[in-house]
């Protein structure tokens, strides 16, 4: 921009509402579900490894096909939205829910029952307490830039 030149320009904003229950009860309750499931591995003794390995595994591919599910349902975007993030943070949780399982199954398996029980009661409070304050990050309101006449010019 050459030195002295002003431009004009507009500067539209545009408010609609959006019908969030929808995505709540269909999309997020959903998920939340699953990812909560995929935490009774921790209330599980590791001698109990198929159990656990079960209700892991099972949460996982619930995962999955609840993600092809919803693909159509959710408009193609080339940015992460909101809810993408909170997708992609529970399939995370899920995820090491699962890898948890292993190290505790193997920990069990060398005699270290002990350390395993350990790792399962911090998993109870740290997951939990991880997806809560996950959640109200991702969907917490984004601060408004307020631009006065000062800043702008």
């Amino acid at each position: 921009m050459a030195p002295g030149l002003q431009y004009s320009s507009y500067a539209f904003e545009f408010t609609a509402p959006r019908n969030v229950q929808h995505y709540i009860l269909k999309v997020i309750l959903p998920l939340v579900l699953i990812v909560i499931m995929s935490w009774a591995v921790f209330w599980i003794d590791p001698i109990n490894a198929s159990s656990q390995v079960s209700i892991a595994m099972t949460s996982m591919l619930t995962l999955i096909a609840y993600r092809f599910a919803i693909d159509s349902q959710l408009p193609l975007l080339p940015y992460m939205t909101r809810l993408d993030v909170f997708i992609l943070t529970s399939t995370l949780l899920v995820f090491f829910s699962l890898i948890e399982v292993v190290v505790t199954i193997i920990l069990d398996n060398g005699q270290k029952k002990k350390r395993a029980k350990r790792i399962d009661s911090f998993c109870r409070a740290v997951f939990p307490a991880v997806f809560l304050l996950a959640s109200i990050v991702i969907f917490l309101p984004p601060r408004r830039l307020i631009r006065t006449e000062e800043s702008t010019g």
